[in-house]
């Protein structure tokens, strides 16, 4: 069971997620404003973060990048959701530090489908002993597991969440032969 912190300023849709993530068994806080999201935070920290880009108190796109620089919140998966939905703002969104992005209208099982694989990026990351190496490079590749962010030749790229995840599971393997049931 996940602590997730909604952040969504719309009671209906805010209700419905919130009804949905504590049906699939997750603790759920839903927040209004980016103001209740840092008080909560100072009482204690999510498991996931759901944050909505337009907010009454701030944008979600600065929220997200601050909360990124802070090293105590940094390794928190985010997923944002949105009605703004040009290619633009995803990529900014991702940009800024999201782990996935998601536009309005979604369906609350494509909504829990996501918060699964930011889950299971987050599990690997953790059981894959990053803590001691947390920088992988060859050649012109570099992945930063503590940030979550992989570079080709000193350039970010943009990948999935199940594409970040088969890329460190390769980097760990790195020489080994790996079956598709193993990947799997």
């Amino acid at each position: 069971m996940a602590l997730i912190y909604l952040v969504e300023d719309d009671d209906g849709i805010g209700e419905i997620e919130s009804f949905a993530l504590k049906n699939a068994g997750h603790e759920v806080a839903l927040l209004t404003s980016v103001s209740a999201f840092w008080k909560a935070c100072k009482k204690k920290l999510p498991d996931l973060i759901v944050m909505d880009v337009m907010l009454p108190d701030a944008d979600g796109f600065h929220i997200v990048k601050e909360i990124r620089e802070k090293e105590l919140y940094a390794k928190i998966p985010i997923l944002m959701v949105s009605a703004r939905d040009s290619e633009l703002d995803i990529v900014r969104g991702l940009d800024c530090g999201a782990d996935d992005y998601l536009t309005k209208p979604f369906s609350v099982e494509e909504l829990l489908a996501r918060l699964r694989v930011t889950q299971r990026r987050l599990l690997l990351l953790q059981a894959s002993g990053d803590a001691d190496t947390p920088i992988f490079e060859n050649g012109e590749l570099k992945i930063d597991y503590a940030a979550g962010c992989a570079y080709l030749k000193g350039e970010e790229l943009h990948l999935t969440p199940i594409e970040y995840k088969l890329l460190c599971l390769l980097s760990h393997n790195v020489g080994k032969v790996l079956t598709h049931t193993y990947i799997t």
